[in-house]
């Protein structure tokens, strides 16, 4: 008792108040810049225990080993409260005590060897046990183990775990701090890096072999860790691991590539869907520059590539090193496949009306002898009969002769004139007329009033391939004069003649873009015969509607390529002058004929990509279909189908839908 008066005597004289940064176990009724003096000379560690608890306000529970111990500490300088307490602790180290935490403020003072199983993760002084566990990377968890276990405290432990790469360390906190230096040292990438270049065998066959060689273990028992990665552009292999893995490696890349291979290889490949003949020129420049970039070529004595086709069985001869042909050979992969096709469906619709109105009188008067009756007539070209001709047969005494074959007239050529301009006839034609003392006579009206109307629907289409070029035509080939060369003499005259074809012609190209667009290069014609030039020539005069264009539309979009939408009208009136223009009566002395035309033309298109059996399918059922529908309404002899009904059934939809 009295050493303990003695140490709270000298605690309470050389208390001072000074800045000290806290470290851990703070005394809960104190401030952490109170310091104190300590000196003890052989007293119990029962006693120690006892005044160290008042001076950090630590509660301990104490081991019965612990307090028969005695000690002896001595401090020239003033400490505080946190250094007392690392002071103590080392004490109780050196007895082979250690504190063990045992709740808020509450420590338990046991020996070192039971307190070893209970370290925390955490210290609670640079005197304290911790635990620690240290992940590797990339060392063997064992071999570092080994070399740890010398600089733990022989009361430490120290645990690995191969199958984590883990190891455990229970030691005092003071030396964990080593123990981290040492394993940080220790587990750093050992791998390194080399390129193998290789003469003979391909670089991506060699790298498949070692990675199959990657994770079997050496001669040693331990595992050879490395990895290989082909470079094909300079026929090399990058080897990345352990130096031993790398060395395996290399040894035993240097070992099949020393293989005397042939100084060619020979392949032949097959196509399905490209022209070989068209590839062998785009395949030959490729491989001369990959032959020029590996440093071969007649110049430098290495091998060089040939390319041939087989035109019967379409396919490529290569004969190449193993680095350019395996690089032809992704080529010909991506070039031989299955091309996409385009339907190209054309609807050309031509609607046109005719209207035509004609009135007209001629009227004759005349003497059939020579009497003083003047001879007047009216007579227009828009009208018929002609009258001067009906008069002029009526003149005559025309005997009209009856046979089995029928009606004829026998040398007057008014009469064959008359008989041609009645037999012309149409409309109504209202007449009077006969001969009355000598006197001719005759009137004649007519009235003619024709309406006309057509409806033209085509529908051309053909499949092609992608950027392709096909052309459909349905038409004739007509014959057509362009000139006549007569001998010597005027004799053996002979005619040159050319063929012209006519009819509905389609001719496009269709180009797929990656957005699924199809830009469509189009040339659409419409042409027929409309007439001749007149009677005394045999030349024709042909009717042409073309479309030469380029549009993008989307898959299966309806778009409209041009048209032409024509209304005419046409006014023609012959008269008698200064007569015809008389009001009401005026009628009487003139001949008027109106004519009007209305033609609407449109051409419609629409582009479908095939690209699969299945697509090539459903298209060819709906054109079987669409005449199955023709089919019907033609048995059926009902009225036929409306434009809309028509457009539906060729292409499924119409325009704007």
């Amino acid at each position: 008792m009295k050493l303990h008066r003695s140490l709270l005597l000298a605690l309470a004289m050389s208390s001072a108040s000074v800045e000290a940064n806290a470290l851990a176990g703070r005394s809960p009724g104190a401030t952490p810049e109170d310091r104190h003096v300590i000196n003890f000379e052989d007293v119990e560690l029962s006693a120690l225990i006892s005044d160290v608890s008042m001076v950090t306000g630590y509660t301990f529970i104490v081991h019965p080993d612990a307090r028969s111990r005695r000690i002896t500490i001595s401090s020239s300088a003033a400490l505080t409260r946190d250094q007392i307490f690392d002071v103590f602790l080392s004490a109780l180290r050196v007895h082979g005590f250690t504190a063990v935490p045992a709740g808020p403020s509450t420590y338990r003072i046991i020996p070192e060897t039971a307190a070893m199983g209970e370290a925390g993760l955490r210290p609670f002084s640079s005197n304290g046990l911790v635990t620690e566990v240290f992940s590797l990377r990339y060392s063997d968890a064992t071999d570092v183990a080994r070399m740890v276990k010398p600089l733990i405290d022989e009361q430490g432990q120290v645990i690995a775990n191969p199958n984590t790469d883990t190891i455990v360390v229970v030691d005092y906190a003071s030396n964990i701090g080593r123990v981290r230096e040492l394993v940080s040292a220790f587990d750093k990438d050992p791998a390194v890096v080399q390129t193998i270049a290789l003469r003979n065998m391909p670089a991506s066959e060699l790298a498949e072999i070692l990675t199959s060689l990657g994770g079997q273990s050496s001669d040693n028992g331990t595992e050879a860790k490395f990895k290989a990665i082909a470079s094909e552009s300079g026929n090399t292999v990058v080897v990345s691991g352990t130096p031993q893995a790398v060395a395996r490696a290399a040894r035993v890349a240097e070992e099949l590539d020393s293989v005397d291979r042939m100084s060619a290889s020979l392949k032949v490949i097959p196509l399905n869907n490209a022209n070989a003949e068209e590839l062998v020129p785009i395949l030959q420049q490729m491989a001369d520059a990959m032959d020029s970039r590996l440093g071969g070529g007649e110049g430098a004595g290495q091998r060089v590539t040939t390319i041939a086709h087989h035109a019967s069985t379409n396919a490529l001869v290569i004969s190449a090193p193993p680095e350019t042909l395996a690089g032809l050979e992704r080529v010909v992969t991506d070039l031989d496949r299955r091309p996409a096709q385009v339907l190209v469906e054309a609807i050309i619709v031509e609607m046109s009306d005719d209207t035509a109105r004609e009135l007209g009188l001629q009227f004759l008067l005349s003497s059939t002898d020579s009497s003083t009756v003047p001879f007047v007539s009216t007579n227009f070209s828009r009208s018929a009969p002609n009258l001067l001709a009906l008069a002029g047969a009526l003149s005559k005494d025309i005997p009209i002769t009856g046979t089995t074959t029928g009606t004829t007239t026998t040398g007057n050529p008014f009469a064959q004139a008359a008989i041609n301009s009645l037999l012309g006839l149409t409309g109504l034609t209202v007449g009077v007329g006969g001969e009355n003392d000598g006197t001719l006579f005759g009137a004649v009206l007519t009235a003619v009033e024709q309406d006309g109307s057509s409806r033209i629907l085509s529908k051309p289409f053909n499949m092609t391939l992608d950027n392709g070029t096909s052309s459909l035509l349905v038409g004739q080939e007509v014959p057509i004069a362009t000139g006549e060369v007569l001998g010597d003499g005027n004799t053996n005259p002979f005619r040159t003649v050319e063929r012209r074809k006519i009819g509905i012609g389609l001719t496009v190209t269709p180009r797929i873009a990656n957005d699924g667009t199809i830009r469509l290069d189009i040339r659409q014609e419409v042409s027929n015969i409309a007439g001749v030039v007149g009677t005394a020539t045999p030349d024709l005069i042909f009717s042409t509607r073309e479309i030469e264009t380029s549009v993008v539309a989307d898959d299966g979009e309806i778009i409209v390529l041009g048209g032409l939408v024509e209304q005419t009208t046409t006014i023609d009136q012959e008269k008698v002058p200064v007569l015809g223009d008389v009001p009401v009566a005026g009628r009487l002395f003139r001949s008027e004929g109106k004519a009007s035309a209305r033609t609407n033309l449109m051409v419609f298109i629409r582009p479908t990509i095939v690209r699969d059996r299945n697509s090539a399918s459903r298209l060819t059922a709906n054109s079987y279909r669409y005449l199955q529908a023709q089919e019907v309404w033609n048995e059926s002899g009902k009225k036929g189908p409306s434009l809309d009904d028509l457009i539906t059934s060729m292409l499924g939809s119409t325009p704007g839908e």
